[in-house]
């Protein structure tokens, strides 16, 4: 096929039912920019000789260079299927883990899926994820396998092993499938079962159980990959060829006579051709019979690669061409690569952009096709419901499921429209949807009127702009149904937006982004008079790549986070030569690490079980620290709980720090967002509002209470989440302050479960109730071993004494005074909350309006009593932190790691050097690789894809995706304390502590105090019998 003109795809654009928006989504060289280049060969775009070496939709430098994906590309293409013209709007996404934003992307903006698989490696860990991402997004995917000449040719398998080999691929592929549907139907069954229940509670009578998991009566055929429903492609891009059974059953049912509709169902199953009876019949594989796929497909591939590649036999290939009926050039046929030869031949007998695209056609949807649960999910946000949306909102779900036909736009179908920006982190918009015809009008702006709603803005459009890969096409108007380009929205967007002509419209929901940007770098320029272009520079990047995040530190850093070590590199690129266009310099990675205590060992660090000696040695040494850390307002006891007193003497706090289990830790990490929700509630409730929350929100956060309340079990945890004070740090973290103050009855956090409001408790408490909150979270964002925000810490608030403030006539009368005071706070306490309540207030009523100059003068040399008792608190949290075994944790990376068996040796070296440790290996069925997976710290990872690439030339390659925060075994303070200790370690204990080494590295970074010993006036030794 010919170029195709712009002024054909401008008129395809305007028949939505012949439009196909799609993305090729992949493992990483799993072969999707090579696919993508025989699809843009088959426009004329590029040469077909240069398909899959050119790699035309990686246009950037660095993406050449590595030979990976880093952007999504977009392309129209023009095909002709039967009598029917189509318009196929091709986004080509990367593969390699650390972009994959970029496929939420890429497939947020697509109705259909080409998944490709590798025939070698079969599914990947990116294959799932992409799997689960087109799943989640509603698209419908279609499968490639692609690379099948490297069973031919690397693996030599016979025809009848690679028939065997790409069955168990297309169960592994439809595993994952089968896998999310059945989640979803459970989901579904668990949610009519609590209706059910509550109907049941209504109506009386026999209840009879029903145990079926509802499984039997969904129809999931339609949703696996089986070559006979027409979803599948077997394909070699490199060689340029790729059929469907649709393509064989066409040719066989004319040579041989049999129906094409019987073909099309036997030629992929266990059926073989019995040539005495002349039929089809079933149950090859019973028999020792060769199916038809291997005696009618396979043999014929498998024998032309024998005559071409590996015999090289010129007769042979000579009898082949004449058979195909297919011209080769004299040059293709005297080349010295036969895989030149092989190319020429296949791209014309069974050329691959054909099988590809005319599957594109006949199975993906079109964008009128849309389906309405995905409108609906589009549209709700957060934990809304559709059905709880506004009725203005919910008639557009019917605008965006049909496209007005060409010339019937409306006036307020122009998109000088509404804008609206959502809060979380919905999909960036170098492309997007609309919903009604775009157009440009002559002399459009943006008028100033807006509503005052948060995150919604007015804003008129520059530019519309087709997307052909590397260029970009200027457009007038675009009709529904396209992917296209905006220009002129960089003032409104920060990383994306809905745009909408009706204010009514929801921002769209979040994007599934796979990636957690963890690897952060502090930025600047190396000449400070360019400060300005990096600051607008780093804004530019913020706004193109959905998955970097930009920000000020306290210390007046500018901090890039991003996924990995490779989009850190094509960040800092990006801001060298595109957006910034200055010198910068990068610091090192920045390493985040978290802080906690554990339970006190049962062994020391030769395995000796810690006996009574041991036991009284570390009671001994918490006696002395103690008593080195005691002073007038500090006190520390054995039991670990610290009690500190404000400098003014005004207000006393007795803190205990608790390690929370681990299950507890990780389930309040993954509910931030619950606990996010729940303050906000408790705010506005505090400040009188009444605040609307749906019942999603209600329910997710009564599971959160009802898991606390199963993992925080024993006595110490008794009635613990009642007691709840606040959650840290930034107030939905994973730490916990709790209220085991005597007498003082607060309300609880989680007050809005019981839909009552309980009276506000005593004044004076209740000002103060945010001072202790504000020194916990203060607390908890900096812990004391190097300054870095604490994990899985519970703070115990076991004592709280506020006294009445008094004339400072002597010290000793003060110090009366507020013994006095002690002494009937401590009998109020055991007399009645009503009477304590009475003491607080008159207290409070003492501090705020009898005040005396001079009372005033004394309070103000050491500032408000809030401010003390932030201090007061933050201070005390440190030292019962300290007070406990303290441990590092340090973030860990999963690592999917693909290698042969001869270089499994290396890969386990490469691992073990950088502190991993292996979960599992398995070997993939059928081939010599090994898939090993394992955790590394992230700390140690930065330049391990390149060194196992060294160390096993080439022959493995890693996959880094974050998962999870690890505790550090060893304790940064340790000192040999037993006679084993001393004699494994010596009496200096040298040998390296990793997690002192990270602690002080990060110290080091951070301008803190580091002890280690410097030698300032080395002298060199001195050998006597060299100065002879």
């Amino acid at each position: 096929m010919g170029h195709t003109s712009l002024e054909k795809i401008i008129s395809l654009q305007r028949n939505p039912a012949n439009i196909r928006n799609l993305c090729i989504l992949a493992h990483v060289d799993h072969g999707k920019t090579t696919l993508a280049d025989c699809l843009v060969a088959s426009n004329g775009i590029i040469s077909s000789r240069l398909a899959g070496k050119l790699r035309y939709l990686d246009s950037r430098e660095d993406e050449q260079i590595r030979g990976i994906t880093m952007k999504s590309s977009a392309i129209s293409l023009h095909y002709s299927h039967g009598d029917q013209e189509y318009l196929l709007n091709l986004i080509d996404s990367p593969g390699h883990v650390d972009f994959s934003s970029e496929v939420s992307t890429a497939v947020r903006l697509c109705d259909g899926a080409v998944v490709v698989v590798d025939a070698v490696e079969g599914v990947c860990p990116q294959t799932q994820v992409v799997l689960r991402q087109a799943w989640l997004e509603n698209i419908r995917p279609v499968l490639v396998i692609n690379k099948i000449d490297r069973l031919v040719v690397e693996l030599k398998l016979t025809s009848q092993e690679a028939y065997t080999h790409l069955k168990k691929i297309l169960e592994q592929v439809n595993a994952v499938t089968g896998t999310l549907f059945t989640s979803k139907v459970l989901e579904e069954r668990a949610g009519k079962e609590e209706e059910e229940e509550k109907e049941g509670e209504k109506s009386s009578g026999d209840q009879v159980y029903d145990w079926s998991a509802g499984l039997e009566e969904v129809d999931d055929s339609h949703l696996y990959f089986s070559p006979d429903q027409g979803n599948v492609v077997f394909a070699s891009a490199i060689d340029g060829w790729g059929f469907s059974i649709q393509h064989f059953a066409h040719i066989y049912s004319e040579r041989m006579g049999i129906k094409k509709e019987v073909l099309l169902k036997t030629l992929w199953g266990d059926f073989y051709l019995s040539m005495k009876a002349k039929r089809i019949m079933k149950g090859a594989q019973a028999k020792g019979k060769k199916p038809l796929f291997v005696q009618l497909v396979l043999d014929n591939i498998w024998s032309l690669y024998d005559a071409v590649v590996i015999r090289r036999d010129k007769e042979k290939v000579e009898k082949v061409v004449t058979s195909l009926g297919v011209k080769v050039m004299a040059r293709d046929s005297r080349h010295s690569d036969p895989k030149v030869l092989l190319s020429a031949i296949c791209s014309q007998w069974l050329p691959v952009s054909q099988a590809v695209l005319s599957m594109v056609c006949e199975k993906l949807p079109s964008p009128l096709e849309m389906a309405a649960e995905r409108v609906e999910k589009l549209m709700s946000v957060g934990a809304r419901r559709f059905d709880s949306l506004p009725e203005q909102t919910q008639h557009l779900k019917t605008g965006m499921r049909r496209s007005p036909s060409a010339g019937s736009r409306r006036d307020g179908d122009t998109l000088t429209g509404w804008q609206r920006r959502a809060t979380e982190s919905p999909p960036t918009l170098r492309a997007c949807h609309l919903q009604d015809s775009a157009q440009l009008p002559e002399g459009c702006s943006a008028s100033d009127d807006v509503s005052e709603i948060p995150h919604l803005s007015r804003c008129s459009m520059e530019n519309l702009y087709l997307l052909m890969g590397r260029e970009l096409e200027e457009l007038q108007e675009v009709p529904a149904g396209n992917v296209l380009g905006i220009g002129g929205l960089e003032e409104f967007v920060l990383k994306s937006a809905t745009l909408s002509t009706s204010p009514a419209c929801p921002p769209f929901t979040p994007l599934n982004f796979e990636a957690t940007p963890i690897v952060r770098v502090a930025i600047e320029p190396k000449h400070p008079s360019e400060m300005p272009k990096l600051v607008r520079g780093m804004r530019l990047l913020n706004q193109a790549d959905p998955c970097a995040e930009v920000l000020i530190q306290e210390t007046g850093e500018h901090v890039l986070v991003t996924a990995g070590e490779v989009h850190l590199q094509r960040c800092l690129d990006d801001l060298r030569e595109r957006f910034a266009k200055i010198e910068i310099s990068a610091s090192e990675p920045i390493i985040p690490f978290r802080e906690t205590v554990v339970r006190p060992p049962k062994v020391d660090m030769v395995n000796e079980e810690l006996g009574k000696q041991q036991k009284v040695a570390i009671i001994h040494q918490v006696k002395e620290a103690s008593q080195g850390r005691s002073s007038d307002t500090l006190h520390l006891d054995s039991s670990g709980l610290v009690t500190l007193t404000t400098p003014n003497r005004l207000a006393t706090v007795g803190v205990r720090a608790i390690p929370l289990p681990q299950e507890a830790t990780r389930l309040l990490e993954s509910s931030s967002e619950v606990i996010r929700t729940l303050e906000q509630v408790n705010m506005s409730l505090r400040e009188g509002k009444s605040l609307d929350i749906s019942v999603r929100s209600l329910e997710a956060i009564s599971d959160l209470k009802a898991q606390l309340e199963s993992l925080l079990q024993g006595r110490k945890w008794r009635n613990a989440v009642e007691r709840i004070w606040a959650f840290g740090p930034r107030r939905y973290g994973p730490n916990i302050l709790l209220n085991s103050v005597e007498g003082y009855q607060r309300p609880s956090v989680w007050q809005c479960l019981s839909r009552g409001d309980k009276a506000s408790e005593a004044t004076a408490l209740r000002d103060f109730d945010n001072s202790v909150v504000s020194g916990f979270q203060l607390a908890a964002l900096s812990g004391p071993m190097c300054e870095e925000p604490l994990m899985g810490v519970c703070f115990s608030v076991e004592r709280w004494d506020v006294q009445s403030a008094a004339p400072p006539q002597r010290q000793d009368s003060v110090e009366e005074d507020s013994t006095r005071h002690e002494a009937t706070v401590e009998s109020n306490v055991e007399g009645s909350s009503e009477t304590s309540a009475r003491a607080e207030g008159v207290a409070a009523g003492q501090s705020h309006a009898r005040r005396r100059p001079e009372v005033a003068a004394s309070s103000d040399c050491y500032g408000p009593v809030s401010g003390q008792l932030i201090a007061a608190v933050k201070e005390a949290c440190r030292h019962a932190f300290q007070a406990q075994p303290q441990r590092l944790m340090a973030a860990m990376y999963t690592c999917e790691i693909m290698a042969t068996a001869d270089v499994l040796g290396r890969v386990y070296g490469v691992l073990g050097k950088r502190e991993g440790r292996v979960l599992h290996e398995e070997m993939k069925e059928g081939t010599d690789m090994f898939t090993i997976k394992a955790v590394l710290p992230v700390a140690e990872s930065f330049g391990f894809a390149d060194e196992i690439r060294k160390r096993t030339s080439g022959l493995a390659s890693p996959q880094l995706v974050f998962s999870h925060w690890e505790v550090i075994s060893s304790d940064p303070y340790w000192v040999p304390t037993t006679e084993e200790e001393y004699l494994h370690f010596g009496e200096k204990a040298d040998s390296e502590n990793q997690a002192l080494k990270y602690m002080n590295a990060v110290r080091r970074r951070k301008g803190l105090y580091v002890e280690e010993k410097i030698v300032e006036h080395a002298e060199k030794q001195r050998t006597l019998g060299k100065n002879k």
